[in-house]
């Protein structure tokens, strides 16, 4: 029989991962790399996203190295393969489903928790966010597109800005002055990159702190005195003078939340990889 390379049993492995183990008659080291990966996407909220790349990197290289056991042509190990890629779609599309989601952030309305080009991954067993959590829901006034605020107030709160001052049930959320200078990068029109001016606060909303950003010289604003539906949800972007939210269009219904923003697996700026961002929490 045309065994397959070293070389080939890689390529296999990186495409159908830990398909040459079985492939090659080594059940019991298949069942172990197959058992790591599971617990690496239990966790992988919780555990830096390089630990993933490294289990399919150690396992190809591992596929390249082991002595077959059992006598298989090329066609039959590339048949492993294909069962492996098959079983791999159908556990990503449950666990996207059911659990973890990704999305890439296109708009500059939560800067600067989260920037242009941050790729996150959102907890979507999180259906009941809390003050403060950063939450994924349909747009409630345009069904096929998802949005992404900060929840500030949930149902029976009442909630409104006084002079870009956020009050929550009659009291001002506590904030701090950033006294720094305070730039961002966002973009504009056909993707073009634009730096802009700022001043900062820190806002502390039930013991949870993130910061907010102004325009420099866009004035203060302020919006009407609204209570929250019950079951349902007002929502702010942390760029608070560039975002489309709850002031605007309203509250977003417990059905159409997604879950919770928990972690930036990737980010890509206007000048390559964001890396100090990569592996970050969502505060």
């Amino acid at each position: 029989m045309n065994a397959p390379s070293r070389l080939v049993r890689a390529l296999y492995a990186w495409f159908g991962y830990s398909s040459v183990h079985f492939a090659a008659g080594r059940w019991r080291r298949g069942v172990v790399w197959v058992a790591l990966m599971l617990v690496a996407i239990a966790f992988m909220l919780h555990l830096p996203v390089w630990i993933i790349f490294a289990l399919g990197v150690a396992q190809v290289v591992d596929a390249a190295l082991i002595r077959p056991v059992r006598d298989r042509s090329s066609g039959e190990y590339a048949l492993f393969g294909l069962v492996a890629v098959c079983i791999g779609v159908l556990v990503a599309v449950g666990v996207r489903t059911a659990w973890v989601e990704a999305f890439k952030i296109p708009a500059g309305s939560m800067i600067p928790a989260l920037q242009v080009g941050d790729h996150i991954l959102v907890d979507k067993t999180a259906k009941h966010p809390k003050r403060g959590d950063v939450s994924v829901f349909i747009y409630p006034k345009q069904r096929d597109k998802d949005f992404i605020k900060r929840v500030v107030a949930v149902g029976g709160d009442t909630v409104e800005v006084r002079d870009n001052q956020l009050f929550v049930n009659d009291k001002p959320v506590p904030r701090v002055h950033v006294d720094a200078p305070c730039s961002y990068q966002d973009v504009v029109d056909a993707g073009r990159w634009e730096t802009r001016e700022c001043e900062a606060w820190d806002e502390t909303l039930d013991g949870r702190s993130y910061r907010v950003i102004f325009d420099r010289d866009a004035g203060l604003h302020s919006s009407r005195r609204v209570t929250v539906p019950a079951d349902s949800y007002y929502v702010l972007g942390d760029n608070r003078d560039n975002s489309h939210d709850s002031r605007f269009w309203g509250f977003v219904p417990q059905e159409l939340i997604k879950g919770v923003a928990r972690k930036i697996w990737w980010s890509d700026g206007p000048s390559g990889v964001r890396w100090r961002r990569v592996d970050q929490p969502v505060r």
